[in-house]
């Protein structure tokens, strides 16, 4: 069970938007059954929520370009920056580990700490950025908001602040959780939509489109009577440089000998 979606970088239209297990659409013909109806309401898969735009989930380390990008702008890190990985982070009374415990990284600059996906760099700058910081940078970017796509029952996700939590839960914000929200852990909650046109955002350069499904509305006689063009809901002006080197590491990311 799960979501596939994929966009165009350069214009927000949606080229992809499937859910994992397929609703099967041939059962609602003439009225669904009170047996079909029951075994899709009681399947764990749960085929009746599309997953794509309802599914709220941690981003785990794809947060990490959220964190990233925070501290580049903040002039928190450069990105020759070094921070070194022994494996954990002790913070307070508790010590954080990296996901490559054994040994850590070693030194680790911004490039290396996306591509080889090192939580304990990201623990150090976020601790510096703190939870109020990112959770700016994070908004720019699409997450914790709807994107408006025309689709139903789209959810917003969650991206945490100190206020948020107080108002929530009653509590003040704690600094160890924000190492948590730095690598994408914690309070964060991410549909699989908004995930998709944050990484666009960073890939075409700090343009964050409005995703759509709908190119043109068409008469009976096939005549356009509406066409939709690209819609920017966010634009990270000045930030070409630093999205260029995030670039750099997600491309290692994927394509390096030691990429993650």
């Amino acid at each position: 069970a799960g979501a596939v979606v994929a966009a165009e970088v350069n214009s927000g239209r949606l080229l992809v938007v499937a859910s994992s297990p397929v609703l099967d659409l041939s059962k609602f013909l003439g009225g669904i059954s009170i047996k079909n109806w029951q075994e899709m309401r009681s399947n764990p898969k749960k085929p009746l929520f599309n997953k794509a735009v309802q599914g709220q989930y941690p981003p785990a380390s794809t947060y990490k370009t959220v964190t990233a990008l925070a501290a580049l702008a903040e002039g928190i890190i450069t990105p020759d920056s070094i921070v070194y990985c022994t494996g954990s982070y002790r913070f307070g009374s508790r010590r954080y580990r990296c996901w490559k415990y054994q040994g850590g990284h070693g030194a680790v600059n911004l490039k290396r700490a996306l591509s080889e996906s090192c939580d304990v760099y990201f623990y150090h700058v976020g601790q510096r950025l703190g939870v109020n910081r990112l959770a700016v940078y994070a908004k720019h970017l699409g997450l914790g908001r709807k994107t408006g796509v025309e689709i139903e029952h789209e959810k917003p996700g969650l991206v945490p602040t100190s206020d948020w939590k107080k108002q929530k839960h009653g509590k003040p914000w704690q600094d160890g959780e924000t190492l948590s929200i730095a690598i994408g852990q914690g309070f964060n909650l991410v549909t699989p939509l908004q995930l998709t046109m944050m990484t666009a955002a960073v890939a075409n350069g700090g343009i964050l489109y409005r995703p759509s499904i709908i190119e043109t509305v068409l008469d009976p006689d096939g005549h356009v009577v509406e066409r939709f063009h690209p819609t920017v809901m966010d634009h990270f002006e000045g930030q070409e440089r630093n999205l260029n080197v995030i670039k750099e590491g997600l491309i290692e990311a994927v394509n390096g000998r030691r990429g993650t």
